[in-house]
């Protein structure tokens, strides 16, 4: 069924004025890959996130190679996604044009299409166009405007030159902003770049909820992991955070052991698998497979890591020096672990509409409780792994046990306590 509508011929344009974009992909250079994602696919794939009508990809000597790539993704087959060599266009609908070999975001793609001028808009990489936005009609030339009564411009895959050429007569050059990227991708060379630059935006995106720790150790290493995770194998997001999992749960089975050797032995794959932890979204991100049973699955196998992890140190601890107090310790340090669980899975995954997002100014309830959610998302999100591991190398792991124990229930109080003082959003327009 997908590929009967890749196949269709040459259709007439809509009746009514849609959001059309059309990615060029005139060589087989457009199926180089960045972060994982041949190029044109991904250009695809960020046209469906930034909720273009009608998606149109111009191929001619690779173009039953192009209809085998995007019958094959589900996410472009189901969205009608089109491959064809050249399209006819109302002179009244609103077009974006990605030039071949050119790399952009959803983000980019926003941009260009919603820019303010009311004018054609050009942007320029390198002084070489990358990407325009216009409509039908100023495709035509010169000649045919004003004469044709019901004018029609067609737009084929060798026409690169000639439409910028024609956009260019009246367009504004649009600049893009550091969050909206868009590049010329001509070899390995400037592949490695874009990916590179993939990534300094996900770390970007995240630095509000990164512990300081985190933003600086944990990021670098997970992107240049997840990198390779998408050059050179074909794990999904999921898989990553099954393995992530795997190497918690082995941590936790050394932590049991209770030797001196094992206890480092244990932090440190516990904090192995902490950075692995950021790598599941980030391969998400990169590969446009974001999906919320991927959340919830993080979710869910983080709080399982955290339980063995818990109960591996106690039954450790318990074996190094039995202890009455260990044994309390535990069952008061797993009750209120699990309350904390249960409010991370609750407004992480759950309730995600009382994360602060609004842009009036926070008060000051608001602000605490944002940096509490924060914290929990933190505290979820192992930054605590940081703290074991030189505990482990002094042999104070039991110091860890009561800090945990009591700092469980006073965390879960606070967070309690400021959600139900006031309003899910607990922002107030100042004034």
């Amino acid at each position: 069924m997908a590929l009967n509508a890749l196949n269709r011929g040459l259709a007439a344009p809509p009746a009514t004025p849609r959001r059309t974009i059309a990615i060029l992909a005139p060589r087989a250079s457009c199926f180089a890959k960045v972060a994982g994602v041949p190029l044109t696919q991904r250009a695809v794939l960020s046209a469906l996130r930034a909720a273009f009508d009608r998606v149109v990809v111009l191929a001619d000597t690779e173009r039953e190679r192009m209809r085998t790539l995007i019958a094959g993704d589900p996410r472009a087959s189901a969205a009608g996604v089109e491959v064809r060599d050249r399209i006819e266009l109302d002179a009244d609908v609103e077009l974006t044009v990605v030039a071949a070999d050119v790399l952009v975001t959803p983000a980019t793609l926003r941009r260009a299409a919603t820019a303010p001028s009311g004018r054609p808009t050009i942007v320029c990489v390198d002084g070489r166009p990358a990407l325009a936005h216009c409509h039908g009609r100023d495709l035509l030339s010169p000649a045919r405007h004003g004469h044709d009564r019901n004018p029609t411009a067609t737009l084929g895959v060798r026409d690169e030159v000639a439409a910028f050429t024609a956009v260019r007569r009246a367009a504004a050059e649009q600049a893009m902003p550091a969050d909206a990227l868009c590049m010329h991708i001509a070899n390995p060379r400037t592949a490695a770049a874009a990916e590179a630059a993939l990534c300094a935006q996900l770390r970007s995106a995240s630095a509000a909820n990164d512990g300081v720790l985190a933003r600086w150790i944990d990021r670098r290493i997970s992107c240049r992991l997840s990198r390779w995770i998408v050059r050179y194998t074909t794990l999904r997001p999921n898989h990553v955070t099954l393995i992530g999992t795997a190497i918690g749960l082995a941590g936790a089975v050394f932590l049991a052991r209770g030797t001196y050797a094992t206890g480092v032995l244990g932090t440190l794959l516990f904090l192995a698998a902490a950075i692995v932890d950021g790598c599941d979204g980030e391969v998400a991100r990169l590969t446009f497979r974001e999906s919320t049973f991927g959340q919830k699955l993080d979710v869910t196998t983080d709080n399982v890591v955290h339980l063995a992890i818990f109960i591996g140190l106690a039954v450790g601890l318990h074996r190094r020096a039995p202890d009455a107090h260990v044994g309390a310790l535990a069952a008061l340090l797993l009750g209120g672990f699990a309350l904390d669980g249960a409010l991370s899975y609750y407004f992480l995954v759950v309730r995600t509409e009382w994360r602060a997002s609004s842009d009036a100014a926070p008060s000051l309830r608001g602000r605490l409780r944002q940096r509490t959610l924060n914290g929990l998302e933190a505290l979820m999100n192992r930054d605590f792994a940081y703290l074991l591991v030189p505990l482990a190398i002094a042999d104070r792991l039991h110091w860890f046990l009561w800090g945990a124990a009591i700092g469980s229930f006073a965390f879960a109080a606070l967070f309690v306590v400021l959600y139900r003082a006031g309003s899910p959003a607990g922002y107030a327009v100042a004034g």
